[in-house]
């Protein structure tokens, strides 16, 4: 199988676990930074500049696309004009019009379009998914979730992490919201969303607090911020990525009719039949669960994906359904009400 990446700052991670894989060359990387050279370098791969003319000059079977969200339709149109299977980088597009034209746009040149929510290829959000439909909290009744840090301050150089397309919503909030579509199986109807730049004064938010209801009135309290001292996030309390610190907490929590359960941790919280009610002993319980690297394993399903052995677990349409969610939660936002989602058109209230 001949890969490329394109985009090498969050793609240097595929391109390590491409280097290392039997019968996978990966021939070329796409980018322009120094950074991005020396990592070529490391690689012992050519670099492109202009990821067209990568496309256009390598014979491939596979492409893993990391470039900037607003380029995203671009480089999968021309990468499934040659032909070339997909693995897209969330989100899938800027907006819920472009993503649906990328998904009918591979569709017609017959690729496979994966989209990267590696996330559900956790050890622990698997572990999750099947603790919450075993019933063992019972009835889930509402879920509260964090993502509250601080980035490194240089992070900010790129120019469209601080304006429209990017922002902390975008970039990282959509793994957590795709995390609870996924783990709970909730379609969501409704969005409330307040958000500020109080932090950076930039053109997009910098935190925002989210209320979703789902349509059997289930609902998700969802607090994001990239600009605070905070152990609360994903990223440092799952420990799936050395480059974080690892901290001992808990950044979501599920609560349900028969008792509560804590993630990372995985604690659950009930009360006994013979000893129910707050003057009570809580019962805890702690549940195992051994980490892997989602990434590799993403990595590795791709390859299964342009070999014909399997088809995305992530598909496109599964990350359309995300972004709208993340759409209505912008618009919102904007428009300072409640934004209610349909297949038609999104409504305010």
């Amino acid at each position: 199988m001949r890969i490329a990446v394109l985009g090498i700052n969050h793609g240097y991670a595929f391109a390590k676990h491409f280097n290392h894989m039997s019968d996978v060359e990966l021939v070329a990387v796409a980018g322009r930074s120094d950074l991005s050279k020396q990592r070529a370098a490391s690689l012992h791969v050519p670099i492109y500049a202009d990821y067209k003319q990568l496309i256009l000059e390598c014979e491939l079977d596979g492409v893993v696309i990391t470039l900037p969200n607003a380029l995203h339709k671009e480089a999968v149109e021309t990468c499934a004009d040659k032909g070339v299977h997909i693995l897209l980088e969330k989100p899938i597009a800027s907006t819920v019009d472009e993503a649906k034209e990328i998904i009918s746009y591979c569709a017609q040149r017959k690729v496979h379009l994966m989209v990267g929510h590696h996330r559900r290829f956790s050890s622990k959000i698997t572990k999750l998914k099947e603790l919450i439909a075993s019933g063992l909290i019972g009835d889930l009744i509402g879920v509260n979730m964090l993502w509250v840090l601080a980035k490194d301050k240089t992070y900010y150089n790129d120019t469209w992490k601080v304006e429209e397309g990017g922002g902390p919503l975008l970039i990282n909030g959509i793994h957590d919201i795709d995390n609870l579509r996924y783990v709970t199986g909730l379609e969501f109807r409704r969005v409330y969303a307040s958000s500020h730049n109080k932090i950076r004064n930039n053109s997009v938010e910098d935190s925002a607090s989210i209320l979703l209801e789902a349509s059997n009135g289930i609902t998700a309290n969802y607090f994001i911020s990239d600009g605070i001292p905070s152990p609360w996030s994903y990223e440092l309390t799952v420990g799936e990525n050395s480059d974080y610190k690892q901290i001992d907490e808990d950044c979501y929590h599920f609560f349900g009719t028969k008792g509560s359960l804590s993630f990372p941790s995985f604690r659950m919280f009930s009360y006994t039949e013979e000893g129910y009610g707050w003057k009570e002993d809580l019962k805890e319980e702690k549940y195992e669960v051994k980490s892997n690297d989602p990434l590799k394993d993403e990595a590795s399903h791709f390859i299964d994906i342009v070999r014909g052995l399997t088809t995305p677990l992530v598909p496109g349409e599964e990350a359309l359904k995300t972004l709208e969610v993340l759409e209505a939660i912008k618009l919102s936002m904007n428009k300072k009400n409640i934004v209610s989602l349909n297949k038609v058109m999104y409504k305010t209230h």
